[in-house]
Formats: structure tokens, sequence, C-alpha cells
């Protein structure tokens, strides 16, 4: 199975780029050369005022077809309900006449509720979709010397796993996704829930797990030393140097192939695994 994983920064222009411009046909482009089977994405906006109230999964998904002539299944799962500004998570139970009173891009042909996660897609036949809560991180704060300038306090932000049972000419595959929390503690708890989860979900189908770890590679590969594992460094995108964009999968499984893509968007590169699943 030839999988991509992505982690889109909202669109966000990749540094060096001076314009966003139209960046979903210039990406369908540099993912269809690689033939994927799936692709998996992270950071992806949901009607949200910052990326254009455009539902990001689709405009990939519709630019694919554009290239390749083939329908896209895709799905999207967000890891909360709401807007965000400037980093913060707006409360939803504002009403769109209060924040159109203040923010005329919330007028009412406008959807209020955005959200902001993960998404799949795949030209093949799903049988199923799944999704999980994997929770959060409890709220923390960084205090690196005695000027409170520079603490910094982070906030616990729910996440999720999306999963989808595809058949291919290779066999089922029941490939999951996620983006997990920056702590260690939490997002060790996380993929140990993630591909527990997914192992017992799989049935017939062989259970594959991408996406961004926010974990070393070491950190991982100690967590599950007896499975197969891919990645490449893929952050920064300028100059990668930390492999946190990672799959895991049976010990059946053999890689073919690892690449990875810089895209016209993000601080990330995108994985690109070719992996076989054994008998």
């Amino acid at each position: 199975m030839r999988i991509i994983s992505a982690n889109l920064q909202h669109g966000t222009p990749a540094e060096g780029e001076i314009s966003p411009g139209d960046n979903w046909l210039d990406l369908a482009r540099l993912f269809a050369a690689y033939r994927p089977d799936a692709i998996c994405l992270q950071e992806v906006d949901f009607y949200q005022a910052r990326s254009g109230f455009q539902d990001q999964t689709r405009a990939l998904a519709t630019a694919l077809k554009e290239v390749t002539g083939q329908d896209w299944q895709h799905r999207f799962l967000s890891f909360f309900a709401g807007q965000v500004a400037l980093g913060v998570r707006l409360p939803v139970t504002l009403t769109s006449r209060a924040l159109a009173n203040q923010h005329p891009l919330f007028s009412a042909n406008r959807p209020l509720l955005g959200g902001f996660g993960v998404g799949i897609l795949t030209p093949h036949p799903v049988r199923r979709w799944v999704s999980a809560k994997l929770g959060a991180a409890p709220p923390r704060i960084r205090i690196p010397g005695p000027d409170p300038r520079t603490w910094k306090f982070y906030g616990g932000q729910t996440r999720s796993l999306l999963g989808a049972e595809i058949v291919t000419a290779r066999g089922r595959f029941l490939l999951g996704n996620t983006h997990l929390e920056l702590g260690v503690t939490t997002a060790k708890r996380q993929l140990i829930q993630s591909w527990e989860g997914l192992s017992l979900l799989a049935g017939k189908a062989t259970p594959l797990l991408v996406g961004d770890m926010n974990l070393r590679e070491d950190v991982t590969r100690a967590l599950y030393p007896y499975l197969t594992f891919a990645s490449s460094p893929t952050f920064p995108a300028s100059k990668p140097r930390f492999q946190i964009d990672q799959l895991f999968a049976p010990p059946t499984c053999r890689v073919l192939d690892i690449d990875t893509i810089q895209m016209p968007i993000s601080d990330h590169r995108a994985l690109f695994v070719d992996i076989l699943s054994q008998p």
C-alpha cells in the first residue's frame, strides 16, 4: 500500500513562499505522482475564517479528481468544533450575530462552527470508517527563567484518530491517521491507545497507523520495537532534522520505499511510504 502522510499546517504557505495562491492543484499534482492508495492529512481546517472558510479535505479531493480523473473518497474528523483566531479557540457559544458585529467575515451565509483536525482520502473502496477520541494533555506551563515574559502556557488540546478500512489490489488495510499531543507523556499514551485500538478493530484487515506523532524515533521504537516502522526527516520543511511523521505496521509488513515531499504549504514535508503486507 502506498501512503502519503502530510501535516498541512492549515494551508500556511511554506517558508519562502510569498503568496499561498491556489495550492490545492499543485499539491494534488505532487501527490498524484506517487500514485498513492491513501493520503492522510493532519492540521486540516474545516470552514475556518483564517483559511477562507474552506473544507480543505474536500478541496484536495476535488483537485485530485481533476489531476487523476478518479473520484476520491474522503472524510474529515475534527478535534473540536469552533473557530481559531490568533491561536485561540473562540467559544462556540457566541451567537453568529455577536460574531458578525465584531468580524464581518462571520456573516449569515458563512458557517459559524468550523473545525480543525485530520482527514483521509483514497481512490479505493472504503468498507467502513472508524474514529476514536484520544483525550488531551493537562494544561501546563514552561518556565525557562525568572522573566515572566519568557513563560509559555500550553492548554491541552483534544486529539482523535480517524480510520478507514480500504480495499486495494494488495489487500485490505485498516488505516488510522492521527496527530498526537506535544507533551511526550500524553503522546506516548495516545500512541498506545491508537495502535491497540486499531489492532483490535482490524479483524482480517492489516492495521496501519500513520500521522504526526510529535515523538522522536527512539521513543516510538522503544515503545514498539517489534513493529515495522517507517519514517524520514520531515520537520522543519526547509531543513528537515526530526522524524516525527511516522508509520507503524505489523511485523509481517515490509517497507519497500520511503521518500519525503516538499510542499508549497506547511512547515512539514510530507512522508511517503510504500509498504507490503506479507502473509
